[in-house]
């Protein structure tokens, strides 16, 4: 029986050999034990591991999308960052002017009559609600001070 050269065995790994020789490989891989020992090291060296192939993949994935798509998300963000900026500045200048002016002193003098009371028709919701609890609070303890004495 004649054994291969370890040269074969590479090539035969990375299937570089036609394929008649390729089939007498296989044939001798079958029969002879110590040259399929010695095909697993070689291919446990010369290959990487499925693992290693499959997350050498995917960062090129990622690393080819993120060199693509940063300088836009860049751009994008910096010039709607500095849009928002600079609404917000004009935005504070023009209340800031329009309080020193007296506008809304205007707004805040205003009343519905007209004549700078604020109709008091019927009481508060608030209000009401406190006069009622005041109430059922007083008819539960009429007087605290006469049980002290």
């Amino acid at each position: 029986m004649t054994h291969f050269k370890q040269q074969q065995w590479e090539q035969f790994i990375h299937g570089q050999v036609d394929s008649v020789t390729e089939r007498k490989m296989e044939i001798h891989l079958q029969n002879c034990e110590a040259c399929l020992s010695a095909y697993e090291e070689e291919a446990l060296l010369l290959s990487p591991s499925a693992e290693f192939t499959v997350e050498h993949e995917v960062m090129k994935i990622i690393l080819s999308n993120s060199s693509e798509t940063n300088p836009v998300v860049k751009k994008t963000s910096s010039r709607f960052w500095h849009k928002t900026a600079t609404h917000f500045v004009i935005s504070a200048a023009a209340a800031i002017m329009l309080a020193s002016t007296g506008v809304f002193t205007a707004f805040i003098d205003h009343t519905p009559n007209g004549q700078g009371k604020v109709l008091n028709e019927s009481p508060s919701l608030t209000s009401s609600l406190l006069e009622q609890t005041d109430r059922f609070f007083s008819q539960m303890d009429p007087s605290p001070k006469e049980e002290l004495e």
